[in-house]
C-alpha cells in the first residue's frame, strides 16, 4: 500500500504541476475550473497521505467545522459534470442549511454517491434528462441535518443484494472496486 501510495502521489503532484500552468490561460473556462481542479488534486493528495496514517493507526480525527450544504453539493455537481443535460440534476437543499462536518470528508461521501447514481443510469444509455435524474435533499430535523442522494436509475440487481453491504463485492460493471 505504501509503494502504491508513494507512486499515486507522484502522479498526482504532476498533474498539480501541470493544473498550475492552466491558471495562466486567459480562457473564462480555464480560468473557472482550474482552481476546482488544484483543490480536487489537493484533496486527492491530502487523501493518500492519510490514507497511509490510517495504515499507520495514526489517522487524523475530523476537521469539523460549519459547512454550507448548499455550496458543497454545488462542488459535486460541477466534479461530475453533469451540466452536458444528458442526465439531471436535481437539489432542494434548505435555504442556509449547515452541517457540523469534515468538509472533504462529506464531499467525498456525497460525491461517491451521486457518482454511483450517474454510472448506473448510464448503464441504460443513451440517457434522457426526463427520465434520468440525481436528487439531492438536505435538511435538519431537530438537532439532526440529513442529507439524501437518489437517483432515478435500474436499482440495485436482485443478486447483488445480499452481499451490498460486503466489502470488494462489486456488480458486473468494469472498474469497480467494490468499496462504494
Amino acid at each position: 500500500v505504501s509503494k502504491i501510495n508513494h507512486d499515486l502521489r507522484n502522479l498526482l503532484t504532476s498533474a498539480q504541476l501541470f493544473s498550475e500552468g492552466l491558471t495562466s490561460l486567459p480562457d473564462p473556462r480555464v480560468q473557472r475550473f482550474a482552481p476546482k481542479l488544484m483543490r480536487a488534486l489537493e484533496r486527492a493528495i491530502a487523501f493518500c497521505e492519510s490514507t497511509l496514517s490510517y495504515g499507520r493507526a495514526q489517522e487524523p480525527p475530523p476537521d469539523r467545522r460549519p459547512v454550507e450544504v448548499e455550496g458543497l453539493v454545488a462542488d459535486v455537481r460541477e466534479t461530475l459534470a453533469l451540466a452536458e443535460n444528458r442526465i439531471s440534476w436535481i437539489t432542494a437543499i434548505e435555504r442556509g442549511l449547515v452541517v457540523d462536518a469534515d468538509p472533504d470528508q462529506l464531499l467525498r461521501v456525497l460525491l461517491n454517491l451521486a457518482r454511483n447514481a450517474v454510472q448506473a443510469m448510464e448503464t441504460r444509455a443513451p440517457n434522457d434528462p426526463a427520465r434520468d435524474q440525481v436528487r439531492i435533499t438536505g435538511r435538519r430535523e431537530g438537532a439532526v441535518v440529513v442529507i439524501e442522494v437518489s437517483d432515478t436509475g435500474p436499482g440495485i440487481p436482485a443478486k447483488a443484494r445480499p452481499r451490498l453491504f460486503e466489502a470488494f463485492q462489486t456488480s458486473e460493471r468494469s472498474g469497480g472496486t467494490g468499496l462504494g
